[in-house]
């Protein structure tokens, strides 16, 4: 086998759709005909540009024009609240909660829009994995914004640098208590999770407080290195700058275990968390632990000995030997015949779902307006959140369970009660209809433009040939006759191939016939509707 040796056959639509899949949320066929025009190489080298985030958070509620609209005084409707103040001078504490609330959905909407927009990039997916790896929960809309763009920031970077600006950014600080940290009341929250789950893993345990990687006595002497870092209530100006506090510190020499080769942390103040951290990197498992954590994201979720020996060690050693920057690696594995024979493993995560049918199908969001366009990300937010992936409310500090927990791994994403909502709301992206969420009901219009994604197959009035189309756009590989038959009923319900030919041709012969587009429309929302809900769908 030929495992991390680069991938040396056909670079056609089936591979570039199974690359950008992995490597982003959806992919175009304008998305897919350029991968390949590009070539797998330069295809790899685009998905690893660093793209600056040049926009941010738009206030999209409309001022007191309604009993639900917002007064933000310090943020106008279509302009950004991201650089107004932290805590808004309002006269109540419930108008505040109001503007807080009005802020996140428009950070949570502007994330999805992020994902819905990006093209031949890994940023947005790799921001994702940091998220999920570094999980911290919402303390403020500005703290929670300005974290995630720190990861997002940092995506394409230094793992171990990262790793040092998580420790001090306010929202983690606040989430895992490091704000309360100090020489009189020391806190552990964040040294361990500092350990099992950000750097090098607990492993098993091999004694009383004795793990594979480090003991308890470490969780107790790095806690004490990260004593004295406070943070400054929301009516400060620095509200989001972390600052040190030399009195709340532990003085003196902290003293790690033979997991560290009995390392020795000297005093240094506001700049021991960085001592601590090198220390901690110097040892292999922490590259070990990170390529798992890229692997299980990207490839698949099972780690066998095999690919542990073959992929994972490889791996990490080019990790080490680029001090911890990711990208070589990624690069390595992305273009490995390893990751081009690993197909059809992964169910979709519910983000990958929706962003699947949305690209797929040429579905964006509306250009109307700035509230239009934010509700439409919005609501995808919300049927991402109802399936259990909600970006900045994780269900606990390990992250979304497909990604640790065995042995169901990426099948946690397709119980008996989340299946029957995946393929409800697939669904009701292409042929529109009322979804309710926490017994809220969305009308959602069928926006996408089905007219449109037929006119560009050449010969759609054959049904075997658009169906089969269809198929390779929205799946990874063909269908069977027996699918094929199945779906040309839902088509042309017990009819002859050529009623469809008929009425298609027709229809493009007087395409301002009202009837016949609303009949023509109708069919095909109906068969793309029912492909999206296909098993087929929800893999990749």
């Amino acid at each position: 086998m030929a495992y991390l040796d680069a991938y040396s056959g056909a670079f056609s639509n089936k591979e570039a759709k199974h690359l950008l899949s992995r490597t982003s949320f959806g992919a175009t066929n304008a998305l897919v005909t350029n991968a390949v025009s590009l070539g797998l190489n330069a295809t790899i080298s685009k998905l690893f540009e660093e793209k600056p985030v040049t926009n941010f958070p738009l206030k999209y509620f409309l001022d007191g024009t309604g009993n639900n609209e917002i007064i933000d005084p310090d943020a106008k409707y279509g302009e950004t609240w991201v650089i107004a103040p932290a805590y808004p001078q309002v006269d109540t504490s419930r108008e505040r909660t109001r503007i807080y609330r009005a802020r996140n959905n428009s950070s949570y909407a502007w994330s999805f829009l992020q994902m819905q927009n990006a093209e031949i990039s890994i940023q947005e997916k790799l921001t994702l994995f940091w998220h999920n790896h570094f999980v911290c929960e919402n303390t403020n809309p500005h703290r929670e914004f300005f974290y995630m763009h720190l990861l997002r920031e940092n995506a394409l970077k230094n793992f171990k640098e990262l790793v040092k600006k998580v420790t001090l950014d306010t929202n983690m600080l606040l989430y895992l208590s490091g704000n309360q940290n100090s020489n009189t009341a020391p806190n552990e929250n964040y040294s361990r999770e500092l350990l099992e789950l950000f750097t090098i893993g607990k492993g098993d345990a091999v004694g009383n407080g004795d793990y594979t990687n480090y003991t308890e006595k470490d969780v107790v002497e790095i806690a004490k290195v990260l004593t004295g870092w406070r943070v400054r209530g929301l009516n400060n100006t620095d509200a989001l700058v972390p600052y040190f506090t030399n009195n709340r510190h532990t003085k003196g020499d902290k003293f790690l275990s033979h997991r560290f080769n009995n390392a020795i942390i000297s005093e240094n103040g506001e700049n021991e968390y960085k001592d601590v951290i090198d220390v901690i990197f110097q040892q292999e498992e922490c590259s070990k632990f990170i390529t798992r954590q890229l692997y299980k994201w990207f490839v698949n979720a099972e780690i066998t000995l095999e690919i542990e020996t073959h992929i994972i060690l490889p791996l990490a050693k080019i990790i080490r030997e680029n001090d911890y920057e990711i990208v070589p690696a990624l690069k390595v594995l992305l273009s490995s015949d390893h990751f081009f024979e690993s197909t059809f493993c992964m169910i979709k995560s519910p983000i990958d779902l929706i962003f699947s049918a949305t690209k797929s199908l040429l579905l964006t969001a509306p250009k109307t307006s700035v509230k239009d366009e934010y509700e439409f990300a919005y609501v995808l937010y919300l049927m991402a959140t109802d399936l259990e992936q909600s970006i900045y409310h994780h269900p606990d500090v390990a992250g979304w369970k497909a990604y640790y927990q065995e042995p169901l791994f990426y099948k946690t994403w397709v119980n008996s009660y989340l299946l029957p909502k995946r393929l409800a709301y697939c669904k009701t992206l292409v042929t529109g209809g009322q979804i309710t969420i926490d017994e809220k009901k969305y009308t959602i219009p069928p926006l996408v433009p089905v007219l449109q994604l037929t006119a560009e197959i050449t010969g759609a009035e054959n049904p075997n040939t658009l169906i089969t189309t269809l198929a390779d756009q929205l799946f990874n590989y063909g269908i069977s006759q027996e699918q094929l038959d199945a779906l040309k009923d839902i088509l042309i319900p017990g009819l002859p191939d050529f009623e469809w030919t008929v009425e298609y041709t027709d229809y493009l012969a007087n395409p301002n016939d009202i009837a016949l587009r609303i009949s023509v429309d109708k069919k095909l929302r109906d068969l793309i509707g029912t492909m999206v809900q296909m098993s087929e769908f929800q893999i990749m």
